[in-house]
This record gives C-alpha cells, sequence and structure tokens, in this order.
C-alpha cells in the first residue's frame, strides 16, 4: 500500500482503492491536522462529482463509492503534476501577478505546477513538461482541454447549488491504454468556493478561521443531489 499527505492507495491489478484520510495539510505539508471525519467527506464529495462528471463525457478513475471513507477507482499512471483551472484571481496567481481577491478573468485560464513539496510546486509551462520528460506536448495539450472543460462543467453545478468556484486543482494520469483520466479526488481541499463572502474550502484552514469541517459538511450535502 502506498500512502500520501491526505490518502492511501491499495492495488488490486488493474484497479485501486483510495482510503481518504482525516489529514489536513497547507503550505507543502509545513501545516498538517487531523480532523475527525474530514476522510469521509472528502471521499463521498469526490465520488459524487466524479459520478456527475462521467454523466457528462468526463473520462475519470471512479468506479465505486465504498463508504464511508473509500473509493473503487481505475489504476493510473499520474502525471506528476497539478492543474489549476482558475475563474478568479486568488492565492498564488495574486502572488505572482497582482490584481484583487475574486477579480474575474477575461477567460478560464489553465496552470501546470510541478507535484514537489520541496520544490514549492513550481510553474511550468508545456515545453518543461517535455524537456524535462514529465510528459508530452500532446498529452499536456489534451490535459489542457479536459481540465478547462471539467472545470465548466463544475462550475455550472456549483453556480446551480448558490456557490461560486474561483479555481479548481486537478491530477491526471494515463489508463492501461495510455488515456488520460482524471484521477485523485475533487473536494473543498482541491478548490475554491465563495459565496457572499463566506469561504466553503481549504481557505478556511489555511487562514485559521474556524473549523473547515463545517463548511465542507455544507459543500457534501450540495453535492448529495447526485445519486451514487
Amino acid at each position: 500500500m502506498r500512502e500520501g499527505k491526505t490518502k492511501k492507495v491499495e492495488e488490486f491489478g488493474s484497479e485501486v482503492v483510495l482510503h481518504f484520510k482525516d489529514d489536513i495539510t497547507a503550505g507543502d505539508g509545513a501545516k498538517h491536522d487531523v480532523i475527525k471525519n474530514k476522510g469521509s467527506i472528502c471521499c463521498e464529495i469526490t465520488g459524487r462529482t466524479m459520478k456527475y462528471l462521467e454523466e457528462k463525457g468526463i473520462y475519470t478513475m471512479f468506479l465505486e463509492y465504498l463508504p464511508p471513507n473509500k473509493l473503487r477507482a481505475r489504476k493510473l499512471s499520474m502525471i506528476p503534476l497539478e492543474v489549476i483551472v482558475r475563474f478568479k484571481k486568488a492565492g498564488s496567481f495574486i502572488r505572482r501577478y497582482g490584481g484583487n481577491d475574486g477579480e474575474d478573468l477575461p477567460a478560464p485560464l489553465v496552470e501546470f505546477t510541478y507535484k514537489n513539496d520541496e520544490l514549492h510546486d513550481p510553474l511550468m509551462c508545456v515545453e518543461h513538461l517535455e524537456i524535462l520528460n514529465i510528459t508530452t506536448k500532446k498529452i499536456a495539450y489534451v490535459i489542457m482541454e479536459e481540465a478547462r472543460k471539467t472545470a465548466t462543467l463544475l462550475k455550472e453545478f456549483f453556480d446551480q447549488k448558490g456557490l461560486e468556484l474561483w479555481d479548481i486543482k486537478f491530477e491526471y494520469g494515463l489508463d492501461e491504454e495510455g488515456k488520460v483520466c482524471l484521477g485523485d479526488e475533487i473536494s473543498p481541499d482541491t478548490m475554491r468556493l465563495r459565496r457572499s463572502g463566506q469561504i466553503f474550502d481549504k481557505d478556511v484552514y489555511r487562514k485559521d478561521l474556524g473549523n473547515p469541517m463545517e463548511k465542507y459538511e455544507a459543500v457534501l450535502e450540495l453535492c448529495r443531489s447526485i445519486d451514487l
């Protein structure tokens, strides 16, 4: 079994079972706590949102939700990238380029960062990916198209629920046939969700604004409109 900061992965041939842990981290792991039920909440949100995306034609890892905190999924060869789709300016974007929190971008922006805590997840362009043998240009452009499409579908879903999706982080892998597939998770850990100045995501934890699970549970309740 392999173990990361927030999940354990158990392999079964062409499938895996993801165990969602109660750990929550920020600042490349510098801040770390364990919060009861966090894993089960993020697991169920991931299962339901990936089911929604599958119904909309997005290829995801999701196969089955195993309550309370496990998912059965396709086994993927993960690409060590975080793929961020931004609809508004926030977080590291403002630190790099300026602007105001929540300011609209003129179009959805896709960014690649290299998954490496020691290097603090540096921003990368497509040529970096090929020169450093992370992935090919062809695959990178497929990922960009898929990420933009997937983020737009989730933005539309949350718009209907009264939440604004500001940005979202995806991770992708290749299946056994080499096809690009959405992996990892979709949860308040991986996106910014806002409503009238209220924060419904991990920024509650990052900024020490109280118990993030109250907001995570509110997001889960909205996602329970999706049948599993």
